[in-house]
């Protein structure tokens, strides 16, 4: 099997040229120092011009490949920075349904990224980690939810028990409360 080509030219250029490349496709800024005309967004034809205003020459296929790989990974940023913000904080007490469906969002993300993109090895890990961290994070609020659920349902039978005896109520009639209107079944 040959091992793909993971470098592009745009790589050998000095690194102050690649972040104004990046900011000019990344956020549609046009640099400083541009000459020609600021119609709209920056085109790959313009990325080519300014390079060649700086005394490189590339051409626009290196321009698209390199630009489309900068965009995922700008995206795989985002969508990082959005699982990391979810996360942040993130304990028992406020697990929520909130993060939960962010989490699940965030996943459709990534694996929408995933699978619109020829991706190398690095960026599959990352997005297998992503991924990971997302579901991690789902499967704690479900697990959040349900012990408050728990929680919840043995508080009702503390409070159904102690108003039952507080009112002399047959425990049968008690059990079948519980059990049929309450959905609460004990193992008394």
């Amino acid at each position: 099997m040959t091992k793909r080509r993971t470098h592009s030219v745009i790589d050998t250029l000095p690194e102050d040229l690649r972040e104004q490349l990046m900011r000019m496709i990344v956020d549609n800024v046009w640099p400083d120092d541009w000459l020609g005309p600021r119609d709209g967004k920056p085109t790959y034809d313009d990325l080519v011009m300014y390079c060649s205003t700086q005394d490189h020459v590339v051409s626009r296929s290196a321009i698209g490949r390199w630009a489309k790989r900068m965009q995922v990974y700008e995206r795989m940023k985002t969508a990082g920075a959005i699982a990391r913000d979810v996360m942040k904080g993130l304990s028992d007490e406020n697990a929520t349904q909130t993060q939960k469906a962010a989490a699940e969002i965030i996943t459709a993300q990534i694996i929408e990224i995933a699978s619109s993109e020829d991706m190398s090895a690095k960026d599959i890990k990352n997005i297998a980690t992503a991924v990971r961290d997302c579901t991690a994070v789902s499967m704690k609020a479900d697990t959040y939810i349900r012990d408050r659920a728990r929680a919840k349902a043995a508080e009702a039978v503390k409070e159904i028990t102690k108003i039952a005896t507080k009112k002399k109520i047959d425990p049968e009639v008690l059990k079948a409360i519980r059990e049929q209107v309450f959905g609460i079944v004990d193992g008394n």
